[in-house]
């Protein structure tokens, strides 16, 4: 017997599985959410996750209740776990809810069945408090203790929930980077090389002035994962050196305490546990900024330069003097002599016949001889008179001397001379008679010796002398005046005290500095802005010092001295271009290059050259009738004729056989240079903006520079989206990230804009046009400036920016939107979107953003690939605008799901700026994309028509309706019933003409939920003998519109019926007919094998004792009932 039964409760359970696999297969909705991973445990325990439409995992909340087979409603995404009334509270710890994020993110989405049963378990056991207090749970995990294989779970279970409390963090914004550059010279004491220090987070690097020694270029990419420091080589030439960079900060990645919930049903339509779907980690946008630029002055120390500029005529008796000018190195910073002091040293040029002089100017005598003196007024030779005796010798006196013939009172003397003889003695004649004078006064004798002076004739050059010495030797043969002593403490103007001119002819002064006892500079002797003419005409020249491009230059000669009536002077006036100038090189150059010792010495500079190559000007010969200026013919200074231009001066001289040049200027004077002074450009770009912004750079231009009639200034903006040069890495590159993009690239490519022409009148700041910063735009875009000159007809570019630079830059940030649809409703409920928008909007005034959802008629197989499409043919249905003030979150209005969007709406969200009239498309979401896509589920409804009857029996079709109805009050559903008549034929069609409306049902019923509707019934009646079939409409009423949710079949076997004529003797009517084409009849026969199988195997099992039936992961309803052991203390409290 108990074989026997056991045999026949095997064959009662047997078909139970067949009958409940045809009936389980009848009622699923195709909507239910198919298992993912599962594993199985000994005992009969099943844990599994579920796969979303989306393709992620989701995991059950609620471990008591039935598994989430049915139908699926979105619960929201919430920081709180809901509870169920009578079962358990709500559960909301924010740390727990931050770690089941993490869990099921981390370690739920990888595909990993273990994996996904231990983070299945944790869920629950969070759920509870790791307390006993559930008796599901307790029954689950008494089953697992129950086998090694449970024990390893629950083990993987402490493990991750101990992971979890570790390491689910919540997200970190980024902060600013505080650190700086920092530059210096080489620590290495390489020459020309400097260091740059940076921070971690630096991203790239830009230089002006010098070049990365690691790639050549003047931009480079390093990686902001630590900091560290490059080296840079000045460019020739370069003044300074300056770097700025740019750096990255980034967040930490975290996870919210938040999860998508979702309530479910099982098949049968009774409560199923939630599902938790996690919302991912999340980050903060990264920020970006630029460094405050450092720069070193980088040019090298060197002594100054010296001329000097004499007094350039002198009369007899008047003075002159001479000028030290003392003048920065160009493009060096200047290291000036210590205790530096001036001589300056006049020499007198020989000439032959010309007296000689010394170094005070006085003449050179030659030897001493005795001479008669002579008047110094008349010329007459000088004689002494003395009183004579008869004899004619000289009367002496007592000293012996001549007695003079006037004494010192200028009277006659008279007396007694040493011999006694009176005198003075009278003059007889041969009578012995007294002589008289012509005016007859009486003659005295006397006598006169000639008086003698010692004389010393001054020297005279021969021409032997002259002809014997050097050019360089005449010049300096004949100083005749030094002064020394002059304190030079810097650049500048340092005169010499005046001299008085004691004599004619031509001095040429020589400056000299001294610094430590030895000579650091000496000037040349002869040249034309170092001479003094004394009695002759003289001309010193200034040059116009500085001009701009297109303003007039000019030279100013001042002439002086005596000009002879017979001469006729002239003065002519050229110009030259100094060679490299046109490079912004040149500069007047010094007299003479420094000499001796100096510290530190400097290179000599080439000498000035002034010829036919490099002349730009040549004026007519102005005449010149009296001291005065002459100023020669303007000339406009154009870009061609580069930074320096020097000036020659030549006076001419004619006595009537032509003109001779009597002087002539010395090419590359300081006096005679003029600086045309050329335009500097740095350009500073706005550093951030958001899209939609008006973003513009500036241009700040320094130097002379104006707008006149000859040159007026433009300057112009490009910008270019961010592009490398493709390079290979080396392996230290590769290994570090670092240095893995070439060179900028500033190209057509990928050029962005160009701005209009932005007029420069001068220096200062030049704002250029605004540009409206486009949605693609998105990142880096490099500016570079472009400064135009105009010559007439002429534009000329005369300065273009480097690309990619770091203070050029504007990093563009974009709004990113990400969206969250309604996932699963029932059809006719209330669908909606959700955009959540992070990053920088545009703050301009007149400017405002909104975002416009759009539903497209989408197909579940699609979902989630490029093969969605989202066009004007598939598109259902666009809200109306919904304003956004901001970043966070913009929900669109809600739009009922209609029956006829199908089983998936796509959802396309744009974002819009507007300002005035005009829109701009900032952003449009993607299609398809399986957080945009809704699916709607639609109830199912099987129908059974009352079959066979009789004239006179009822005749009426009940409707089975299961699955996903809306709950909403103000949307009805009702079903609707049509009659067809059969032709003779058997065929079934149905059509306005085939209708049997007394057998319908028009009106229909109102369905409130699952459950069986029956038609209107109506008493048959002989006209309506013969074949039929029902089709039945399942319709939704909103708003007094009418749409049609399901449409049975016409000619379906499960809904034909048969009125007879009535018989008296008829059988019993055979078994109703049902939809499903003739299914019915063996499932009620299966259904009655059921219920006796059943009462078999229950009778039995009594008997046997009974066994522990199968546990699944998440219980029937059924099964709540069934008691649970109590779980072990590890495994309640969590290890």
């Amino acid at each position: 017997m108990g074989r026997l039964a056991r045999r026949f409760a095997g064959a009662a359970a047997a078909c139970l599985l067949v009958v409940g696999a045809v009936v389980s297969v009848d009622s699923t909705p195709a909507q239910s959410l198919p298992r993912g991973e599962r594993v199985e445990f000994p005992g009969g325990l099943t844990i599994s996750n579920f796969v979303m439409p989306n393709g992620k995992r989701a995991y059950c909340i609620e471990v008591p209740l039935s598994e989430p087979s049915g139908y699926i409603s979105e619960a929201g995404r919430v920081g709180i776990l809901p509870g169920r009334s009578g079962m358990f509270p709500a559960w909301g710890e924010p740390a727990g809810m931050r770690q089941m994020n993490y869990l099921i993110d981390r370690h739920g989405q990888n595909g990993d069945a273990w994996k996904a049963a231990a983070v299945q378990l944790t869920i629950w056991r969070m759920r509870e408090n790791f307390t006993g207090g559930n008796v599901s749970l307790n029954q689950k995990i008494t089953v697992l203790q129950s086998s090694q294989r449970g024990r390893d779970l629950i083990a993987a279970s402490d493990r991750l929930y101990a992971d979890a409390k570790r390491n689910a963090k919540a997200p970190v914004d980024p902060k600013p980077v505080t650190g700086a550059l920092s530059l210096g010279a080489d620590p290495g004491g390489q020459p020309g090389r400097y260091r740059v220090a940076y921070p971690k987070g630096t991203t790239s690097l830009t230089v002006r002035g010098g070049v990365f020694v690691r790639n050549g270029a003047e931009r480079i990419a390093v990686s902001p994962a630590e900091a560290a420091a490059r080296y840079i080589d000045l460019q020739p030439g370069a003044e300074e050196l300056e770097v700025t960079g740019a750096w990255v900060a980034k967040g930490t990645r975290g996870w919210e305490p938040k999860l998508d919930i979702y309530n479910t049903s099982s098949a049968t339509g009774a409560v199923g546990q939630r599902i938790a779907v996690t919302i991912g980690s999340s980050v903060g946008r990264d920020l970006t900024g630029v460094f405050k630029a450092v720069s070193q002055d980088t040019r090298e120390p060197a002594p100054p330069t010296a001329s000097s500029l004499a007094q350039p005529s002198a009369e007899l008796g008047e003075t002159m003097t001479d000028v030290l000018i003392v003048t920065p190195p160009e493009g060096k910073e200047l290291q000036m002599w210590p205790d530096a002091e001036a001589e300056f040293t006049a020499y007198l040029q020989p000439e032959a016949g010309a007296q000689k002089y010394d170094e005070a100017w006085r003449p050179v005598l030659g030897e001493p001889y005795e001479a008669q003196a002579e008047d110094p007024d008349t010329g007459a030779a000088l004689w002494r008179e003395w009183w004579a005796a008869t004899d004619g010798s000289p009367l002496l006196d007592r000293a012996g001397e001549p007695i003079p013939v006037v004494g010192p009172d200028g009277l006659p003397t008279s007396g007694t001379a040493a011999d006694g003889t009176s005198y003075p003695v009278p003059e007889l004649d041969g009578n012995g008679r007294a002589v008289l004078d012509e005016n007859g006064a009486p003659a005295y004798l006397t006598g006169r010796d000639p008086v003698m002076e010692e004389r010393r004739d001054p020297m005279r050059w021969s021409a032997e002398e002259i002809e014997a010495m050097s050019p360089a030797e005449r010049c300096t043969a004949q100083p005749v005046h030094r002064q020394a002593g002059t304190p030079v403490p810097g650049a500048g103007r340092f005169s010499s005290s005046p001299v008085r001119v004691r004599s004619s002819g031509t001095i040429h002064w020589v400056e000299r500095v001294r610094s430590g006892g030895e000579v650091v500079h000496e000037g040349e002797c002869g040249l034309a802005n170092e001479t003094t003419r004394v009695g002759q005409p003289g001309v010193v020249t200034q040059a116009l010092p500085e001009a701009a491009v297109g303003e007039e230059i000019y030279d100013v000669a001042t002439l002086s001295g005596t000009f002879s009536p017979e001469t006729k002077y002239t003065v002519r006036f050229e110009a030259y271009r100094a060679p490299g100038a046109a490079d912004g090189e040149g500069a007047g150059a010094p007299s003479a290059p420094p000499i001796g010792p100096a510290p530190p010495p400097a290179p000599a500079p080439e000498a000035p050259v002034c010829n036919a190559e490099n002349i730009i000007f040549r004026s007519e010969a102005l005449p010149v009738t009296e001291p005065g200026d002459v100023r020669s013919p303007g000339l406009t200074a154009r870009w061609e004729y580069g930074t320096t231009v020097w000036w020659v001066e030549t006076l001419f001289a004619d006595t009537g056989d032509g003109p001779r040049a009597i002087q002539r200027g010395e090419c590359g004077l300081e006096n005679e240079t003029t600086r045309i002074a050329r335009p500097a450009v740095e350009t500073v770009a706005m550093a951030t903006a958001a899209v939609g912004d008006r973003i513009s750079d500036v241009a700040r231009v320094s130097g002379q520079i104006s707008a006149n009639d000859a040159a007026r200034w433009e300057v112009t903006f490009r910008g270019y989206r961010e592009r490398y040069e493709a390079i290979e890495s080396s392996a230290e590159q590769r290994e570090s990230g670092a240095e893995l993009a070439g060179p900028p690239l500033c190209t057509a490519e990928n050029q962005l804009f160009e701005t209009g022409a932005t007029e420069v009148t001068g220096p200062g700041e030049v704002r250029s046009e605004e540009v409206l910063a486009q949605p693609d735009w998105a990142g880096k875009v490099w500016w570079v400036e472009t400064l135009w000159l105009v010559q007439g007809e002429e534009r000329i570019a005369v300065s273009e920016g480097k690309c990619g630079l770091d203070n050029e830059t504007t990093v563009i940030s974009a709004p990113e939107v990400v969206t969250r649809a309604s996932g699963f409703v029932a059809v006719g409920d209330r669908v909606r979107d959700t955009a959540v928008i992070t990053g920088e909007l545009s703050r301009r005034e007149g400017v405002m953003h909104e975002v416009v959802f759009e539903g497209y008629r989408g197909d579940a197989r699609a979902t989630g690939t490029d093969a969605a499409e989202c066009t004007e043919e598939n598109r259902l249905f666009a809200t109306e605008p919904v304003p956004v003030g901001g970043p966070g979150e913009v929900t669109s209005p809600e739009v009922t799901a209609l029956p006829e969007y199908g089983d998936t709406i796509w959802w396309v969200e744009t974002l819009l700026m507007r300002e005035g009239g005009e829109s701009l498309e900032l952003q449009r979401g993607r299609c398809g994309l399986p957080n945009e896509t809704t699916t709607i589920q639609y109830p199912e409804v099987r129908t059974e028509s009352a079959g066979t009857v009789s004239v006179g029996e009822d005749m009426y079709d009940t409707a089975i309706v299961t699955g996903a109805l809306s709950q909403r009050e103000d949307v009805e559903f009702r079903v609707t019933f049509a009659a067809y008549g059969r032709a003779a034929s058997g065929e079934l069609t149905c059509s306005p003409e085939t209708e049997i409306p007394e057998l319908g049902d028009p009106e229909g019923v109102v369905v409130a939920g699952p459950g069986r509707y029956e038609s209107r019934r109506v008493r048959t009646t002989p006209e309506q003998v013969g074949l039929g079939g029902y089709v039945e409409t399942l319709v939704m009423i909103e708003a007094g519109e009418r749409y049609v949710v399901r449409t049975g079949r016409c000619g379906a076997a499960g809904e034909n019926f048969e009125v007879r004529r009535s018989e008296p003797a008829a059988p019993a009517r055979p078994p109703l007919a049902s939809t499903g084409d003739g299914t019915l009849q063996p499932l009620l026969i299966a259904g009655g094998l059921l219920v006796a199988g059943g009462a078999v195997v229950g009778a039995l099992m009594r008997r046997g004792g009974g066994r522990r039936g199968r546990i699944r992961e998440c219980r029937d309803v059924a099964e709540l009932a069934e008691p649970g052991a109590e779980p072990s203390g590890d495994a309640r409290r969590g290890r």
